[in-house]
């Protein structure tokens, strides 16, 4: 990495508390090396695949894409990672999806654009942008080298990280993108549609032992003295970890719980300083 702005920007990063998992496919692949020949990259990356082959990027994504170099496959890929990161990460870390999808130079000529598609997803915001590239203007290393810069700044951006780094895009290589953001109760829904597998909230501050979870599932409808006892001793009995409560959303047995109900037990373990997990299915197995 020669560039000095861009080595700072990856370092600016790394000193950030965010942890990511990306999903690569088509190109951008400078950009993990990037990331991972700067000191600190375990504070950042959780986990990074590169799904090459059609049939990769099948199984990743659980189905066949209606296009492998879309906007939706990025969104797509993001979400996939987002849900990872979140069972990857500390408690408490914000948690960062990135997915990246692209149709660059090749062996043969392509009859279509040059272009890729990326997408970031945090807690709260969907970031998608695509970049069609001058055709035959650089050579394929040069469309995979300016396409890491890219996913890079994109990752400093969800990250809220401040930088000055620019990439190398000719004036007439402008992004198409789009944003949406999320409140909580967004958020929650999404929860109850299965979109994401669950929301953290990380009320506890003591995260020195945060490697592993030790969970506690119930209703806790209310939560009493004697769940934060049995929670205190299931943690001694493993030899410590981060205790955490878990509540399900979605009950096999009884009827989804509203957004309402859901943020009034929250309530409970904030008073008491305990962290909660609000997942879609409970995580333990039976």
């Amino acid at each position: 990495m020669t560039d000095s702005r861009l080595r700072a920007l990856v370092e600016a990063i790394h000193s950030s508390p965010t942890q990511a998992v990306i999903y690569l496919s088509g190109g951008a692949s400078q950009a993990l090396g990037w990331l991972m020949s700067v000191p600190g990259a375990s504070n950042t990356v959780l986990e990074s695949i590169v799904t090459y082959s059609r049939m990769s990027l099948i199984q990743l994504l659980g189905k066949v894409p209606a296009q492998a170099a879309s906007s939706q496959t990025a969104e797509e890929m993001a979400l996939l990672a987002y849900n990872r990161a979140l069972k990857l990460s500390k408690p408490g870390s914000p948690v960062l999806g990135v997915g990246f999808t692209g149709a660059l130079a090749s062996a043969r000529p392509k009859r279509g654009d040059h272009r890729f598609h990326l997408s970031t997803r945090t807690s709260d915001r969907l970031w998608s942008s695509t970049v069609t590239l001058t055709k035959g203007l650089r050579t394929r290393e040069q469309e995979d080298g300016v396409s890491s810069q890219y996913l890079i700044k994109a990752i400093a951006n969800a990250s809220k990280v401040p930088g000055t780094f620019v990439p190398d895009l000719t004036e007439s290589e402008v992004p198409d993108e789009y944003e949406r953001q999320f409140d909580e109760d967004e958020e929650l829904e999404q929860l109850l549609t299965g979109t994401i597998c669950f929301k953290m909230y990380p009320f506890s501050r003591d995260t020195s032992d945060a490697q592993r979870k030790i969970i506690l599932s119930g209703s806790f409808n209310p939560l009493h003295d004697g769940h934060v006892k049995l929670l205190e001793i299931a943690t001694s009995i493993c030899g410590g970890g981060y205790p955490c409560f878990e509540l399900s959303a979605v009950n096999a047995d009884k009827p989804p719980l509203a957004i309402s109900q859901i943020k009034d037990r929250v309530k409970q373990f904030e008073k008491v300083g305990m962290t909660v997990h609000i997942c879609y299915h409970v995580l333990r197995t039976s």
